[in-house]
């Protein structure tokens, strides 16, 4: 029962964590550009992109000539294109998200629950599972830095933005998934 109160109070604090950072500060958008106009924008897009997906330019069917060009001298871009728009926060959505909230705290609950065989401290458990949780939040980032030529601003700050997210869930988590103390037990902090 613990576990599943553990993982619902992770989705809790996840979603708080997003509604402050994204919501309340400007910092998430002080690392993105802005479009002259974004109407035009938008139907430039719908011109040029025939069906929603990922499209990365110079694409793998251009020629040599052409990706070397572009590679050398722009542009370059990767484009995430849902050409019959998403609701911004449907009843749907929301479940859905919270869902993967829930599932992803039971996932460290569980994996929280096989260190209590090695260490049952606190502490043990938010550092062990933070720093393997921010490498991997890390990883993809700095790839798409590295190879996909992503500006640094936007990636450096959504790898904050996952790394405090996820030590959160886990400090939330630890605390569900410590043992129970017995009679006589030492404190596991």
């Amino acid at each position: 029962m613990r576990l599943i109160l553990g993982a619902v109070c992770v989705a809790l604090v996840a979603w708080i964590w997003s509604l402050g950072f994204y919501v309340f500060t400007d910092i998430p958008y002080s690392t993105m550009s802005q479009t002259r106009d974004d109407v035009a924008a938008a139907e430039a897009l719908l011109e040029h992109f025939p069906e929603s997906g990922t499209y990365i330019l110079p694409g793998r069917d251009s020629g040599d000539d052409i990706r070397k060009n572009m590679r050398a001298l722009g542009p370059v871009a990767t484009v995430y294109i849902q050409r019959n728009g998403v609701p911004e926060a449907s009843p749907v959505m929301i479940s859905i998200g919270w869902f993967n909230s829930i599932v992803i705290g039971l996932l460290i609950g569980a994996a929280m629950l096989m260190l209590n065989k090695f260490t049952v401290k606190y502490w043990d458990h938010v550092a062990i599972c933070g720093t393997m949780g921010i490498a991997y939040t890390a990883y993809p980032r700095f790839a798409d830095i590295i190879w996909s030529a992503f500006p640094p601003g936007y990636q450096l700050m959504m790898i904050f933005s996952d790394g405090v997210s996820f030590t959160l869930m886990v400090m939330v988590m630890a605390w569900f998934t410590r043992p129970k103390k017995s009679a006589g037990a030492t404190n596991a902090f």
